[in-house]
C-alpha cells in the first residue's frame, strides 16, 4: 500500500514538473519541413535547436502539405500519454493523416494512421512523423460586403502537441496566404526595386516624381495591410518606369556650341559696337569680322549635320555680321 502511494505522488510530481510551452521554454517539436504533398517541392524548413529557419515557398489556402516534424521528449512520466493532434482537412492524394519514421521510445498508443490524432506514451526519446492534410480553403478571405472581399494572411495551426492534462506543450504555426496575397506582395517588390532604380539612375528623376512614387508604394501597403489587396494592386499597377520625367542635364551639343555660338555673339555685339562709334578702323574691324563669318560658316556646316535648332541659331548670327560688313 504504500508502495502505491509513493508511485500515485510521483505521478503527480512528474505531471507538476513536466515542462509546457511558453515564451522562452525548451521546444517539444524541436525542427519540422514543410513539402509540398503534390510537386514534392520543399516549402519551408524550421529548427529550433540550431535557431535555423529556411523559406522556400509560400504556403497556400487550399493546398496539401507533408509536415515532418521531429518530438523530442525530455523525460519520461509513468502513465502519462501526451496528444499530437492536427487541424489539417484529410488528404485527397494520401489515405492517412500519419506515418511513424522511428522506433520507440516514445511508443504510440493504439496507433491509428487516419486517426486525427495521435497518442503518445511520454517515455524519453525522440519521435519522427510525418502528416499528410490539406490547408482548408478561403481562411484568408473575409467577405464584408457585396463585391468586397479582405484577404489577410493567416496563422494556422496545422499540429499541436498536448500534455496529459490537455494544456498546450507546443504546436506547428504555419503562414497560410492565398493567391492574391500571393500577387500584392510579389507586385510590391517589384516596385520597390523600380523605385531604388529610379533613385539611383541617371540622369536623375525629377524628385516630385519621387515623392509620388513612394506616396503610392506607402498607400498600397496601408491597403494591403489591412486586407484590401485588391486595391493595393491596383495603386501599384499605377506605377511606371515608362516616360519618366527626368532633370535637364545639358548635351554634348549645348555643352561645346552653345559657349561658342555665345561668343561669337559677343565678338557681333562688340565688333558691331566698334562699327558705328570707330569710323577711322572700319577697314580693319570689317577684315576681322569676315574672319569671324568664315570660321562660323564652317562651324555652321558641320553643326547643319548634327542639330537643326543650333544650326538655325549659329546661322542667325552668321548673317548678322555679314549685315554689318555690308552696311
Amino acid at each position: 500500500m504504500k508502495k502505491i502511494v509513493v508511485m500515485f505522488f510521483l505521478f503527480l510530481l512528474g505531471i507538476t514538473i513536466a515542462p509546457t510551452f511558453s515564451s522562452g521554454t525548451e521546444r517539444w517539436i524541436v525542427k519540422y519541413r514543410v513539402e509540398d504533398l503534390k510537386t514534392k517541392q520543399l516549402v519551408l524548413e524550421i529548427d529550433f535547436e540550431n535557431d535555423k529557419s529556411s523559406s522556400y515557398a509560400s504556403i497556400f489556402a487550399g493546398m496539401e502539405y507533408n509536415i515532418t516534424m521531429t518530438l523530442r521528449i525530455p523525460m519520461s512520466v509513468p502513465y502519462a500519454t501526451l496528444t499530437l493532434n492536427t487541424r489539417l482537412e484529410h488528404s485527397s492524394l494520401l489515405d492517412r493523416y500519419w506515418e511513424v519514421h522511428s522506433s520507440p521510445p516514445p511508443t504510440i498508443v493504439d496507433y491509428n494512421p487516419n486517426s486525427k490524432s495521435l497518442k503518445i506514451k511520454q517515455e524519453k526519446g525522440t519521435l519522427i512523423v510525418s502528416l499528410y492534410g490539406k490547408v482548408p480553403d478561403k481562411i484568408t478571405e473575409n467577405k464584408i460586403a457585396d463585391g468586397i472581399t479582405l484577404h489577410n494572411p493567416f496563422n494556422y495551426v496545422a499540429a499541436e502537441l498536448k500534455g496529459p492534462d490537455l494544456q498546450v506543450l507546443d504546436n506547428v504555426i504555419l503562414e497560410v496566404i492565398d493567391s492574391k496575397i500571393f500577387e500584392y506582395r510579389n507586385l510590391l517588390e517589384e516596385k520597390k526595386s523600380v523605385l531604388q532604380n529610379l533613385k539611383e539612375s541617371s540622369p536623375k528623376v525629377v524628385p516630385a516624381y519621387i515623392d509620388l512614387f513612394e506616396s503610392v508604394i506607402s498607400k498600397a501597403e496601408d491597403e494591403g495591410e489591412r486586407g484590401f489587396v485588391d486595391k493595393a494592386i491596383s495603386l501599384l499597377n499605377i506605377l511606371t518606369a515608362e516616360n519618366v520625367p527626368r532633370e535637364h542635364v545639358p548635351s554634348i551639343l549645348e555643352t561645346f556650341f552653345f559657349p561658342v555660338v555665345g561668343g561669337l555673339a559677343l565678338v557681333a555685339v562688340i565688333f558691331g559696337f566698334l562699327f558705328f562709334r570707330v569710323k577711322s578702323r572700319i577697314g580693319y574691324i570689317s577684315m576681322v569680322i569676315e574672319d569671324q563669318i568664315r570660321e562660323l560658316e564652317g562651324l555652321t556646316f558641320r553643326v547643319s549635320k548634327i542639330d537643326k535648332n543650333i544650326y538655325s541659331n549659329l546661322d542667325v548670327i552668321k548673317n548678322r555680321l555679314k549685315s554689318l560688313v555690308e552696311a
